[in-house]
């Protein structure tokens, strides 16, 4: 059967046109073997290769349940950007620039497991689905790692506690893997509209920005009651403990919750290759051959530097430069609803009017404004003495602004990677969500390691002491950390557009990519 477009001819017995039970090939096992167990019923019904889901609207339930999953993920990060640094650099007085290297450390290993856990899911076949196994196997092992970064034990030396820091945070990092990738790429299985791709993304990352704000609040809050403060160290461990829970539950709710879309999701093609490395080394390099698919990544790896900075030194700035107390820290996540709501509104809206480009640069330079500006005023003299009653309320408002114009940016970017790779399977006849998404995991992780590392040599550049409580540094000092924490953190994020302006599937694009894909018969199985 031809692979071109043209007409089809309806398979005999079937009511799937193009597609005949006498031509379902032997399934595939997990890594597309040939040895796999029978596929399930539900799953034998559709062709052996449904390349694109329905258009139709997903229902809420099933919207909101993906979506939910997002909050571990997110509760994890946020955790780990705010008080890690706090808790190893201000606590236990580990190096800043150690700090950095520990999770600079991981990004090694996360440049192999992202696209791995990728490749190896596409491929994947169980009663499952490719994707489900993925997100029952990873809760536990998350829990634990990250739990274990906020345990180590006590008297431990710089250079041990630097190898407990760095080998948790890898075994964590791989951990989210797992889910992560999987995660996402079942978002672009679930949808092909160009707008209800849009609406599931703001779900997911509406979601995941309520886990973000959910443990920002309760974590200062927390430490606002505790003896000690920020300075406590079992308060991390009950932090750390809480968050760890929460995940488990989480993921394994989303994962049960969607398993009903599984019958309706893409099934791996027989013509599949096998897994092997020189197999996956191919199919990143076809990916990076497309040029939307290039220009988000370099976009988004300058974007990672901007947010991994901004949220690593975030903590720092409210403790050190703003000099506020937990108790109103707690309160910065106040303007987070009507942003969020606005957000999810809006994003859509203006991706059909507007495109997705469009809104994403809107994101970018809407967010990098909002925090930028107050800094900078700080920095030239502009604003009132710390503790004056303007300062707390002026920085809510330039926070809310930077939440809706994040999550603007954030969804912007999912939606259009999985618009890319409509376009990819068009170009090469390959569905392959796991390795695309595989590149937005990574480089998530990106904004992660890169924050930590060049906040953890500017602090050191800089001069930052460690065990230090506000009000005791000096002012220089202050100082040449706002320029770090303003600015420079800024400046990536800023050239980051200079690539996104190179992106170029819009609405009629992507309408033109999918009449294509629709027009095409059904996989046929190799050699028929």
């Amino acid at each position: 059967m031809s692979s071109d477009l043209g007409s089809r001819e309806d398979g005999e017995g079937s009511d799937t046109p193009g597609y005949s039970h006498s031509d379902r090939p032997r399934p595939l096992g997990p890594f597309g073997s040939g040895d796999g167990e029978r596929a399930p019923s539900s799953y034998r019904a559709l062709p052996w290769f449904t390349s694109m889901p329905e258009s139709g609207k997903l229902p809420f339930r099933t919207r909101f349940a993906y979506g939910i999953g997002a909050t571990a993920e997110s509760s994890i990060t946020m955790a780990f950007n705010s008080f890690n640094f706090l808790f190893y650099n201000n606590v236990l007085e580990l190096s800043g620039t150690l700090c950095g290297l520990a999770v600079t450390i991981a990004l090694a290993f996360d440049a192999i497991s992202d696209p791995l856990v990728g490749s190896i899911s596409d491929r994947w076949r169980s009663r499952l689905g490719r994707r489900h196994p993925f997100l029952y196997a990873a809760p536990i092992p998350m829990a634990i790692c990250f739990f274990a970064i906020y345990a180590p034990p006590t008297g431990l030396g710089e250079i041990a506690l630097f190898l407990w820091f760095t080998t948790f945070t890898v075994l964590l990092r791989t951990a989210q893997t797992l889910y992560q990738v999987p995660h996402l790429a079942l978002g672009a299985e679930m949808t092909s509209g160009y707008r209800e791709r849009s609406v599931l993304m703001s779900y997911n990352t509406v979601f995941g920005l309520v886990g973000t704000f959910g443990v920002f609040f309760l974590g200062w809050s927390y430490f606002g009651e505790i003896e000690g403060g920020t300075g406590n160290r079992q308060g991390y461990v009950v932090i750390a403990t809480v968050i760890a829970v929460f995940s488990v539950f989480v993921v394994y709710a989303s994962a049960f919750f969607t398993r009903d879309q599984i019958p309706k999701l893409s099934v791996p093609p027989q013509d599949l290759p096998t897994f092997s490395f020189a197999e996956l080394t191919k199919e990143i390099r076809e990916c990076l051959q497309n040029d939307n698919y290039r220009t988000l990544v370099f976009g988004i790896f300058f974007l990672s530097a901007t947010l991994g900075l901004h949220e690593t030194l975030t903590s720092h700035l409210n403790v050190f430069f703003w000099e506020l107390p937990p108790q109103q820290i707690r309160w910065m996540v106040i303007g987070a609803p009507i942003g969020l709501i606005l957000a999810s509104i809006l994003t859509p809206i203006v991706h059909s009017r507007w495109s997705k480009r469009n809104a994403l640069i809107a994101g970018i330079l809407g967010m990098t404004t909002a925090v930028g500006t107050p800094i900078v005023f700080r920095l030239l003299g502009l604003l009132p003495e710390n503790g004056s009653t303007l300062i707390f309320p002026m920085l809510c408002v330039f926070k809310a602004i930077s939440y809706c114009m994040s999550a603007m940016m954030v969804i912007s970017i999912a939606s259009t990677l999985a618009d890319v790779t409509d376009e990819h399977e068009l170009l090469t006849g390959r569905r392959q969500e796991g390795i695309f998404f595989a590149a937005r995991a990574f480089f998530g992780k990106l904004t992660t390691g890169l924050g930590h590392l060049l906040a953890g040599v500017g602090m050191d550049f800089i001069a930052f002491p460690t065990g230090s409580s506000p009000g005791e540094i000096a002012p220089e000092i202050v100082y040449r950390f706002g320029v770090l924490a303003g600015p420079l953190t800024l400046l990536p994020g800023l050239v980051s557009i200079v690539f996104y302006l190179r992106y170029r599937i819009d609405e009629a694009r992507h309408d033109e990519i999918r009449r294509a894909l629709e027009a095409r018969p059904p996989r046929s199985p190799k050699g028929s």
